[in-house]
């Protein structure tokens, strides 16, 4: 089963949770919402929460049922960076030994403390400067940020609880880890778990960075490769969001196969029009997201290779990696080179894998299909044939997706032809592939559109349609064969097995 779960912020804990009111109005939202574990927060902002009010809250939620852990978002601490006016500068000694107490203090009342990604640091003042030596800021942000979380987090929340666990959270903006502290190679090996970002918001929304809604998926997935053992979560919220973009947050979260949703966070969800329409949405949709997340559990996850470095910078075609979704292209995300994928793209993101020239040449040798990203091309000085499968944003991902649909069908179909089956569809469709017996395909275009998929190559067995997730819409089906003809409403998902 699914866990949903849902974040109590430290002002949340300090204002509406002081009360018994106020907390019996928390438990009563987080039942009516069918949520089975609470994160209660003891410090953001700056506010640091007394243990005897979090440890009282920890109970009574213990009480009623739900699983109970703490949180920490580290903003507003006692020097900031000269970068990020919310985030901390970790060349100062008095930060790292807040940050020591900060743990200290969590961990005598949680056995598992959650990092919300405010964690990382961009900070480059005179005593950065000085502290970096002969580094890159690069490089001193992610060695600073190792060496902090090492000594001042991990270590001291072990000497006070030895059972404590900690899970740090990376966030949705995977292509500047490495320009903001993030070492996931690092810092997955050190740390007990991970969770990831999915808070992809309104693509149309400027403020919030146009993230297409596969993004979520994309990193999802990704952040499992680093340590499919240790990757618990994701995390989304509800702001510069409408129901149809906050569900997507929801369905592409379940659909990498993690266990667990976050809903951040009860301040911002049980009051005001988009906390409470996103909550209201979600409520409808959740008897519907666990038959989904039943679907995909333990499933491997098919499709085209798309590989991107840890770590590397990726400032020519940013986040294009994610957008190849929105094309209805099968994604399956991978932090290596696959020797064995059937088909790939290599975008910039793959440039800084040493044998990727090697391993672009012999897939072209061998036949298999594989596509490159202009960029790639460009670094890489490869000599391709003239037909070579390529991919050219033009300076905006977005523009991939004014693509006609004959070149579209042409490119994706290219690339699927080794999974011997074929997919028509208009831009912003979603196909993922799952072991050799589940399609989920999304519309996230809204209006209603009509795609068929040839199963030929798939398992023969006929399919149904098993799920559908959409706001009172319905889906029709025609079948002639291994082929399957479907008009699917807009902002809706469905599932073929």
């Amino acid at each position: 089963m699914h866990i949903f779960s849902t974040l109590f912020t430290a002002q949340s804990v300090d204002k509406e949770l002081r009360t018994p009111e106020g907390l019996q109005e928390a438990v009563n939202w987080c039942k009516t919402s069918a949520l089975q574990k609470v994160y209660i927060e003891s410090f953001r902002g700056n506010l640091f929460v007394e243990q005897d009010l979090l440890e009282s809250v920890r109970d009574r939620f213990l009480e009623e049922g739900f699983s109970v852990c703490g949180c920490v978002t580290t903003t507003k601490m006692l020097k900031l960076s000269n970068g990020w006016s919310e985030i901390a500068c970790y060349s100062h000694k008095p930060n790292l030994e807040l940050m020591e107490s900060i743990f200290r203090r969590t961990a005598a009342v949680f056995d598992t403390i959650m990092i919300d990604d405010f964690l990382f640091t961009d900070c480059t003042c005179e005593d950065c400067e000085k502290a970096r030596g002969g580094r890159s800021f690069d490089e001193y942000h992610s060695d600073v940020m190792v060496e902090m979380c090492l000594e001042r987090i991990l270590r001291p929340a072990r000497e006070v609880n030895p059972s404590c666990k900690i899970i740090i959270k990376y966030p949705l903006w995977y292509e500047d880890f490495q320009k903001r502290g993030y070492d996931v190679i690092r810092q997955t090996r050190n740390f007990d778990m991970i969770w990831g970002g999915t808070e992809t918001r309104d693509p149309d929304n400027e403020n919030w960075g146009c993230y297409p809604q596969t993004q979520a998926f994309y990193m999802m997935v990704w952040d499992m490769k680093l340590d499919p053992e240790k990757c618990g979560g994701g995390w989304y919220d509800p702001y510069g969001t409408n129901p149809a973009t906050y569900l997507e947050q929801a369905r592409q979260t379940i659909l990498s196969g993690v266990k667990e949703s976050m809903l951040f966070c009860y301040g911002s969800l049980y009051k005001g029009d988009e906390g409470v329409n996103n909550t209201a949405a979600i409520r409808r949709e959740t008897a519907g997201l666990h038959k989904l997340a039943y679907l995909v559990a333990g499933k491997k996850i098919n499709g085209v290779s798309v590989p991107k470095v840890p770590g590397c910078d990726t400032e020519k075609e940013k986040y294009l990696s994610s957008f190849y979704g929105m094309l209805g292209i099968p994604v399956a995300p991978d932090i290596h080179l696959d020797p064995d994928a059937k088909s790939a793209i290599l975008g910039y993101q793959a440039v800084g894998f040493p044998d990727a020239p090697m391993y672009a040449k012999d897939a072209l040798k061998s036949g298999k299909a594989i596509c490159f990203s202009e960029g790639f091309l460009e670094y890489m000085a490869l000599d391709v044939p003239k037909n070579a499968l390529v991919i050219r944003p033009g300076g905006d991902n977005w523009n991939l997706t004014e693509m006609p649909q004959p070149e579209l069908d042409a490119l994706r179909n290219a690339l699927l032809k080794h999974f011997d089956i074929s997919f028509t569809a208009p831009s912003k469709v979603a196909l993922n592939l799952y072991d050799d017996d589940l399609e989920i395909i999304q519309n996230f275009n809204d209006f209603a559109v009509e795609v068929t998929i040839d199963l030929k190559g798939r398992n023969p067995k006929s399919r149904n349609i098993s799920l559908v997730l959409s706001e009172g819409n319905e889906i029709r089906m025609s079948r002639s064969e291994t082929k399957y003809t479907i008009n699917i409403p807009p902002r809706t998902l469905t599932a073929l097995y």
